[in-house]
């Protein structure tokens, strides 16, 4: 990480899936990474490569939820806030969710709720 200590200005709390929600732009379908945690309004995903705020993107998130044969995909447009240096070859990014389609929100709002339970 930077030496410069982040300072949380999260509006809302944020959940962890319980299982690996990979990260891909929409129009090319290339990875960019694994979302790290969410919430209404915003992720962090982690990335091999930096990139740089202001970044708008066109977002799939994937998921394999546990005991459902399936997978899920979510869409939104999202605009990266900041980004940190995690170690030489992988980055965090912060950034602000507009424009989640239905999946998506039901995708989170999972998540809160195994968050939830998991907590009490």
């Amino acid at each position: 990480m930077s030496n410069e200590m982040h300072v949380d200005h999260r509006l809302a709390p944020r959940w962890a899936a319980q299982s690996t929600v990979s990260v891909f732009r929409h129009d090319t379908k290339e990875y960019i990474g694994l979302l790290v945690d969410c919430s209404e309004s915003g992720i962090m995903l982690s990335s091999y490569e930096q990139i740089a705020p202001g970044t708008e993107l066109d977002l799939d998130l994937v998921d394999v939820p546990a005991n459902i044969n399936t997978r899920r995909t979510g869409t939104c447009h999202a605009k990266v806030v900041w980004c940190d240096k995690l170690t030489p070859s992988l980055f965090a990014n912060g950034c602000q969710i507009s424009a989640a389609d239905d999946m998506l929100n039901t995708m989170f709002h999972c998540y809160a709720d195994q968050h939830k339970s998991s907590n009490g």
